[in-house]
């Protein structure tokens, strides 16, 4: 194995174990949110200090997770897979994705992405909005965790 492939499999085997924390993080947030979901705008206006914890921390590692498939793993599995990456832009690299089936389409990608950045930015947004928002995205989380499955079998494959 090359220096440069040598490296790429550590930062690859680094990104994967950060990772994997953002999504045990996630299932406990979600364990202790159960009884919540789905969210009604009269439950979200009452929930309690330990609720609202755990979906800061939902909504926290679900962005964080997303982040480092959307900046780092995408393309390191895409070079991991000899694909030239460099020049790549990322509408070009989700195309990519989506031709080898790690994500079902580009538009989920970004769409959850733009869910995502609703919710973790302060926008000002009315409650039903934040409950149909938030609602969406533990949604969604299923679809984020199979596509990082997925990027695991294709590294670890």
């Amino acid at each position: 194995m090359t220096e440069k492939r040598q490296e790429l499999k550590e930062r690859l085997l680094r990104a994967f174990e950060i990772c994997d924390k953002h999504v045990v993080r996630i299932e406990e947030a979600l364990r202790g949110l159960k009884l919540y979901f789905p969210l009604d705008e009269e439950t979200y206006l009452n929930l309690n200090s330990d609720a609202v914890m755990r979906l800061d921390q939902f909504i926290f590692r679900f962005s964080k997770l997303q982040d480092a498939i959307g900046t780092k793993i995408f393309r390191y599995v895409l070079s991991w897979l000899y694909e030239e990456v460099e020049t790549m832009s990322m509408r070009d690299v989700l195309d990519r994705l989506e031709r080898l089936g790690v994500i079902d389409s580009i538009e989920n990608w970004v769409y959850m992405r733009e869910l995502r950045n609703t919710i973790a930015h302060d926008y000002p947004l009315d409650t039903q909005e934040v409950v149909v928002s938030l609602n969406e995205l533990v949604e969604s989380t299923g679809s984020l965790k199979i596509v990082y499955e997925r990027l695991k079998e294709r590294f670890f494959a």
